[in-house]
């Protein structure tokens, strides 16, 4: 270890931080930082000198200073915020500024635009203490691409001396394999299939998509097409022209019950419904058939946007009652699943069986499993 000033240099900011702490040690100060020749050169010291200096500018007293109210709405002192009749009744005559004040407004807007000042000035900071187990420089660079620290705690390769290449494919191997599972087989072994999600999701085009690739596996003898929960009289005009490309049937008049009776009786039978409307009602069929008969013979898939915001895939997955439904990514060609969808996928132990477009129903639908995935955040992130 070095002991006191020395330079630093490397390719990025987190690269040189990471070099000062390995030969400066972890109490060190920075001095001065700036760029050189497409370089981040970083002045650093753990003299006690240069520690005293440091520690002298930024004296807790002047940071208290932060807390001054410096909006310009008011200029007020603690006299007139404890005792403000006292101070009006020395004044004789109060101004009218002070007359009708409710200083609990005032502070509450004061901090609140002390607290935006501090959380502009705290952007892009991050915290490294909590990760001294890792490989900071690969942790930060993931971090930058928008994995959430969660995810990055539980599956980056806890290894200091892997290189960034290798930590960040571990990384994305050990994600997609926890994201992903054999479900081809489970939708091409079940008897109903379900699916369902928020409106504008896509459900009509997979609902095609899964039959087309049953037909093109198992044949067009005893698969149905079918539509529930929509406020009409008919099938939609979309999916019927699926079902005439396909030559398959199909019928909006089943009910809960038709659809237990199809399990019961015909053990060949497969019916892929396309849950129309809101997912609150496509989610009372779920419970009631798999309260009945279980899912082992009826698989749900929930529909995303792969352009769905955290918030969005949270809150559809926290609205769905299946007991194990199979995410299927929707409309991949118009705009790609991010990094933190991914994250919040794995945080809420979601698991990614399906990824389709939009424009072909034929030869357009991808069965994932952790190699695909691997592959695609390898290609993307």
């Amino acid at each position: 270890m070095i002991n006191g000033t020395t330079v630093i240099k490397a390719k990025d900011t987190a690269s040189a931080m990471e070099k000062v702490v390995r030969e400066l040690g972890e109490d060190c100060v920075i001095l001065s930082t700036k760029k050189v020749n497409g370089q981040v050169s970083i002045t650093a010291s753990n003299s006690k000198k240069a520690k005293d200096a440091v520690k002298k500018r930024y004296d807790k007293k002047k940071f208290a200073n932060i807390y001054k109210f410096n909006s310009g709405k008011l200029n007020i002192n603690n006299n007139i915020i404890n005792n403000p009749q006292n101070k009006i009744g020395e004044d004789k005559t109060p101004s009218s500024g002070f007359s009708g004040i409710n200083y609990k407004d005032i502070i509450k807007e004061e901090m609140s635009i002390l607290l935006e000042k501090m959380d502009k000035k705290l952007e892009n900071i991050y915290i490294t203490d909590n990760y001294k187990n890792y490989n900071f420089s690969n942790f930060l660079k993931l971090k930058q691409v928008g994995f959430s620290n969660k995810i990055l705690e539980k599956f980056l390769d806890k290894n200091l001396e892997n290189r960034y290449e290798e930590s960040r494919v571990n990384f994305f191997r050990k994600l997609s394999e926890n994201l992903s599972s054999p479900f081809p087989e489970r939708i091409f072994n079940s008897k109903l299939i379900l699916v369902t999600g928020t409106s504008g999701t896509g459900k009509t085009t997979m609902t095609a998509k899964i039959a087309s690739a049953i037909v093109d596996k198992l044949g067009r003898n005893n698969i149905v097409l079918a539509e529930l929960c929509r406020n009409s009289k008919s099938a939609s005009e979309d999916l019927k022209s699926f079902a005439r490309l396909l030559n398959i049937p199909i019928t909006n008049q089943l009910k809960n019950g038709d659809l237990s009776d199809t399990m019961i009786l015909n053990d060949s039978a497969k019916i892929v419904v396309d849950l129309a409307g809101d997912i609150e009602t496509g989610n009372k069929i779920i419970e009631s058939l798999e309260a009945r008969h279980g899912d082992n013979n009826i698989c749900s898939i929930l529909c995303l946007q792969s352009s769905s915001s955290t918030e969005m895939i949270e809150n559809t997955w926290k609205k769905i009652k299946a007991q194990r439904p199979i995410i299927a990514l929707t409309k991949s060609d118009e705009c790609n699943l991010s990094s933190m969808a991914m994250s919040k996928i794995a945080e809420l132990k979601g698991k990614v069986g399906l990824v389709s477009g939009t424009r072909s129903i034929v030869d357009s639908l991808l069965f994932t499993n952790s190699d695909i995935l691997a592959k695609y955040m390898k290609e993307n992130f």
